[in-house]
Formats: structure tokens, C-alpha cells, sequence
């Protein structure tokens, strides 16, 4: 009874001894609100499904499209998938196995009698297999494949919240793009028809060749913008096909009409929520969290190897001369029994591998906390870029205004003879720089209040 007892207070010790490690939560000093917060953002949670606020149906579709058809999301869903299913089978490694098994074989081997015989032998039965879990290792591989799937859910949701706003950034970039092409052809014609009066008074004697060539400068400039522009514009329609799961010129008629930019203000950004929320609302923190719970549970499982696995099992069926004499009392036959494998020399083999699931969950942990000070950055950076971006743009919306008040009395001081034409160009390529400025600003004002969104996880939900 003492040999017992003592035999169960190693087994106690050794399996304390096989627990993985520790996981600790990366849990930086934050403070209450963000550094860059807007004066007009509210603390609630920031809403799902951010581009509903622009009211631009053309954009829902291809999100909603996206969502359906786009293969990087396709792929993350197969990967959860893979991970529901290898924690299945975690799970289904806690119980026994039972198999059917049958045989039939001829047997020559000496009888009793030490003469050699032949022999027919037919079994049937069941076999039953069982590991006691007594040191960790499948509860081990059971918490690993837990964590997996956390990650593979909280993988999929970043994956649907980036291609959400991969595509609005794309949507955006071409609608301005859109904008710039516009702003470039109007100049060309403006352009043209100041390079026709220019010609015309040299013609008539009271202009210099000096000015048509100034003029033809300019315009030969402004249209080879048109040609870069084009193929951003192309590029664009590219990408926004591709990322909905369709062959890259699928959109090129749906996206051919010229729309303007959503308006900016009317989408209010609403609530960004405190840094301690957004590190527990944000799907790839959750995904390196749980990887790195992952990678401590399979250290665990790592040490269970320095400990025996103990194996219960048995054989229930029937052994047999003749087939027919299966199912006979006297054929009845079982087997149960016990069977234990332990490693006590591998000349450091064991050690080896616990050292490596050690330092992979070393990594994981770091990444995990990498992944955290990222998404902190991400949002700092995305808030401070947003407040700036529309300043940005409202300063180069007057400054676009100005330029073109300073080009209409250009050309009506050209007209009247009072300045020469020198002037007029200065003042039409000044026009043209901050009217495509201005597209630009704009492009960039709702491509950052994209990015706040998705910093904030505020994307995807509901």
C-alpha cells in the first residue's frame, strides 16, 4: 500500500512538472484617451460597416461583393476551417479508439506432437485503445488547437476588415483619380484656346513667337499628365475587379462614369472608443494572442515527452479452426492489458525539442506584443493624419479658389494689353497645380478617414 502511494506521488509530480508555461498578457501603461483624438470624437465604440456613412450604393456592392468573392478572404475561411478541424480531432484524442478486426490465415507449424501440420485460423473482434492523459500531453494539444481556432476566427475578421477598407481606398483613389483626369482635361482645352489667341495676335502683329511657344509649353506639359493619369485610372478599376474576385477589366464598364468624391462632411467619425478597447476590439491583436497561447500549450506538450505514456487497451472477439465454429462458445477470446513507453535515453533529443517549443513560443509572445505597440501606432498614426488631411484640404480648397480668381484677371489684363502673356501662364499653371493639389487632398481626406476605421476595427460586426 506505501509502494502505491508513493507510485501516485511521483505520477502527481511528474505531471505537475509537464505543465506548459505561463502565458502572460502584453499589457502596455495607456493612457485614457489617444494622443491625436478629434475634438469631434465621441468615446462610444466606433460603428461596423463604416462605408454605409458615405451613401455611396456603388461602393456597398463592391464591398459586398468583395466580402462574397475575394480569394485572400477565401482562403482565411479555409484556414479556420483547417483549425476547427485539427480541434476536432484534438478533442476526439481524449477518448478511446475501437476498431473491428478479421482474419484469415493457413497455418503450418509442428503439433504437439512435434509433427509438422497444417492449419486454417479465422478471428474476429474488437480492439480498444486508450492513452491516460496523465502528464498533458493531449490536453496540451487540445488547448493548442482551442487557441488555434481563436486565431483562425480572429484571423478571418481582420482579413474581412482590411479587404473593406482595401476596397473603399481603392473606390476613393479612383474617384479621385477620376477628379485629376478631369482637372487635366479642362486645362488642355483652356489651354488650347489660349494657345489659338496667342497665335492669332501673332498673326495680326501684336503677340511674339516667344508667347505662342510659352503657351504651346504649357500645354504640351499638361497633356502628358493625361497619359500617367490613365493608367493610374486603369490600375485602380484593376484592383478594385481583382479584390471583388472577378478577371481585372470585369469593372471597367461599371467604373467608366465619372463620379464625384463622397462628401466628407456628412460622415461624421463618431466614437473611437479609449487605446485599452481597441487592443480588445482589434482582430489581429486577438489572432497573436491566441498564437502565442497556442505555442505555450505545444511547449507543454513539448515536456510531456520526458514522462511515460501509459496506453490501456484489450481485444474482445473469437479465435477459430473452421469458419463456421465462429460464434461457438469455445471461441470466445479477450485480452486486456496495459502498456507504458517511456524514452530514458535519447541522448538529449527530448531536451532538444523542448528548447525549440520554448523558444517558438518565445517568438510568439513577442509577436504578440509587437503586434499590440502596432496596432497602437496604426491608430496614432491613422488619427493624427486624418485631423491634418482635412485641414490639408481646406486650406488648398482656397487656395484653388485664389488661383483661379488670380487667372481670370490675368487673362483680362492679357485682354486689355495691361500685362503680358508671361503672367497668364504663371497664372494657368498655377491654377492647374492646385486644382490637382486639391484632388489630391481630397483623395487623401477620405482614404484617412478609411484608415481610422480600420485602425479602430471599426469595420466589421454587425
Amino acid at each position: 500500500m506505501m509502494r502505491l502511494a508513493l507510485s501516485l506521488l511521483c505520477l502527481a509530480a511528474l505531471s505537475a512538472c509537464s505543465s506548459a508555461p505561463e502565458l502572460k498578457r502584453y499589457e502596455p501603461a495607456l493612457a485614457a484617451e489617444f494622443a491625436n483624438e478629434p475634438a469631434e470624437a465621441s468615446t462610444g465604440e466606433p460603428v461596423t460597416q463604416f462605408w454605409r456613412g458615405f451613401n455611396d450604393a456603388q461602393l456597398d456592392r463592391l464591398i459586398a461583393q468583395s466580402l462574397q468573392a475575394n480569394t485572400d478572404l477565401r482562403i482565411a475561411a479555409a484556414n479556420l476551417q483547417e483549425a476547427r478541424a485539427l480541434g476536432r480531432f484534438a478533442d476526439a484524442q481524449q477518448l478511446p479508439t475501437v476498431g473491428l478486426a478479421a482474419g484469415a490465415a493457413r497455418v503450418r507449424a509442428q503439433n504437439d506432437q512435434g509433427q509438422p501440420q497444417t492449419r486454417r485460423a479465422y478471428s474476429a473482434g474488437f480492439d480498444v485503445a486508450w492513452e491516460a492523459d496523465l502528464f498533458g500531453r493531449l490536453s496540451g494539444e487540445q488547448r493548442a488547437a482551442a487557441a488555434g481556432v481563436l486565431a483562425g476566427e480572429a484571423g478571418l475578421r481582420a482579413a474581412q476588415l482590411s479587404l473593406a477598407a482595401e476596397v473603399a481606398r481603392n473606390y476613393f483613389e479612383l474617384r479621385g483619380l477620376q477628379e485629376q483626369l478631369r482637372v487635366a482635361r479642362a486645362s488642355l482645352e483652356t489651354q488650347e484656346a489660349a494657345l489659338k489667341l496667342v497665335l492669332a495676335r501673332q498673326d495680326a502683329g501684336r503677340g511674339t513667337a516667344l508667347d505662342s511657344e510659352r503657351a504651346r509649353a504649357l500645354l504640351q506639359s499638361t497633356a502628358a499628365s493625361v497619359p500617367a493619369l490613365e493608367t493610374a485610372l486603369l490600375r485602380s478599376r484593376y484592383r478594385l475587379a481583382v479584390l471583388s474576385g472577378q478577371p481585372p477589366t470585369a469593372l471597367d464598364q461599371e467604373l467608366s462614369e465619372v463620379k464625384p468624391l463622397p462628401g466628407l462632411k456628412t460622415v461624421a467619425l463618431g466614437g473611437i472608443g479609449a487605446p485599452q478597447d481597441l487592443l480588445r476590439r482589434r482582430p489581429d491583436v486577438q489572432a497573436a494572442e491566441a498564437q502565442a497561447a497556442a505555442a505555450a500549450a505545444r511547449a507543454g506538450v513539448a515536456r510531456s515527452d520526458l514522462f511515460p505514456r501509459i496506453t490501456l487497451g484489450g481485444t474482445l472477439g473469437q479465435n477459430a479452426s473452421r469458419l463456421g465454429d465462429l460464434g461457438d462458445g469455445a471461441s470466445y477470446a479477450y485480452n486486456l492489458g496495459a502498456q507504458l513507453v517511456w524514452n530514458l535515453l535519447d541522448f538529449g533529443r527530448i531536451k532538444a525539442q523542448i528548447a525549440a517549443a520554448d523558444a517558438r513560443s518565445e517568438v510568439a509572445l513577442l509577436s504578440y506584443e509587437r503586434t499590440v505597440l502596432g496596432a497602437l501606432e496604426e491608430t496614432e498614426g491613422a488619427l493624427a493624419g486624418y485631423s491634418r488631411s482635412q485641414q490639408q484640404a481646406q486650406h488648398l480648397f482656397d487656395a484653388a479658389r485664389a488661383a483661379e480668381r488670380a487667372a481670370v484677371i490675368a487673362r483680362e489684363r492679357f485682354g486689355v494689353g495691361v500685362s503680358d502673356f508671361l503672367a497668364v501662364l504663371d497664372a494657368e499653371r498655377e491654377l492647374l497645380s492646385a486644382r490637382d493639389r486639391l484632388a489630391q487632398s481630397q483623395t487623401a481626406a477620405a482614404t484617412s478617414l478609411v484608415g481610422v476605421y480600420k485602425a479602430l476595427a471599426g469595420g466589421w460586426g454587425g
